[in-house]
């Protein structure tokens, strides 16, 4: 390991174990504010992720929204982010206690408890990561895959905090195996479909706010496989920290015509409902397909080759 790289990840260690020393000690009110805070400095600061978002909204909403709604949406999703991330340190300590206070579920969420063995379809939106924690503690634990940070102390941490409440964290490489073991056990595994996902990697390309885009199949392959229903939650948190989730009905690869199709329907759907949850800040229309023009893609999409 080059001396740069070892000396970023004791920095990014140290920096992550005082956040987990420090941040559970905060009360509920003083973690919002010192989230919406740094998300206000980091829309400040980081320019280039302003010029994705920004080119992003205008793809997915074009002149229906105002330039001035558009900037309150990424400001408010860089927000979003950092509660997410001060939370992912809070709820380490008292999870228990904190999530049974700060984590409901609407009457939606039927749908994920009446549903096994389930494939379970999220999204960057909201909060993604208690919402697994919360439904463990509940009894209903799902089986995570989680790509390793490149950081295997800090990667250590936050898989520790995944694993309090009950819930199985798996690497992404060689999760199949134990993936589909959980489905044909009855169990649920959950997975997280909204990045872009090439042919090459078991993806191909749907439509996503009128747009071609590559997106996993897995969720697809794994209900052919198994037979189980999928169903698609989100967690969304409400100005006073207390958070919510909620389902949509589950269904069977049997159900609709094109399941991959249907799934970046329902995150496109739930977007459009909150869009300043949604990460914007992404190259969500980076990979153009052959036959497409060009032009129709943000300035950052790849206009040298196509799949």
């Amino acid at each position: 390991m080059k001396a740069s790289k070892h000396i970023r990840f004791v920095g990014e260690s140290i920096l992550a174990g005082a956040a987990f020393l420090i941040i559970p000690l905060l009360s509920r009110k003083m973690v919002l504010s010192l989230s919406r805070w740094l998300g206000d400095r980091a829309y400040s600061i980081a320019k280039r992720e302003r010029k994705i978002a920004m080119s992003n909204l205008d793809i997915a909403f074009g002149a229906d929204v105002s330039v001035d709604r558009k900037t309150e949406i990424i400001r408010s999703s860089f927000r979003s982010f950092a509660l997410l991330l001060m939370d992912y340190f809070w709820f380490s300590r008292r999870t228990k206690a904190r999530i049974e206070k700060w984590v409901t579920f609407d009457d939606s969420y039927q749908h994920y408890w009446d549903t096994k063995p389930a494939v379970v379809v999220t999204c960057h939106f909201g909060n993604w990561e208690v919402l697994g924690q919360a439904v463990a503690l509940h009894g209903h634990p799902v089986t995570s895959v989680a790509t390793p940070l490149k950081n295997p102390v800090v990667d250590r941490m936050l898989v520790k905090v995944r694993k309090i409440t009950g819930q199985e964290v798996v690497a992404r490489e060689g999760a199949i195996r134990t993936i589909m073991k959980t489905l044909r056990n009855g169990g649920r595994t959950a997975l997280l479909l909204d990045q872009n996902t090439l042919e090459a990697e078991g993806g191909r390309f749907v439509d996503f706010f009128g747009l071609p885009v590559p997106n996993s199949t897995a969720a697809e392959t794994l209900a052919v496989r198994t037979g189980a229903k999928i169903v698609f939650v989100y967690c969304l948190a409400s100005d006073d920290g207390v958070y919510r989730g909620y389902a949509l009905p589950a269904f069977s690869s049997d159900d609709v015509e094109d399941v991959t199709q249907r799934l970046a329907d329902m995150t496109e759907e739930v977007i459009r409902k909150h869009p300043e949850k949604w990460l914007w800040m992404y190259k969500r229309w980076k990979c153009i397909p052959r036959g497409e023009s060009p032009e129709r893609y943000p300035y950052y999409a790849d206009k040298t080759e196509r799949e």
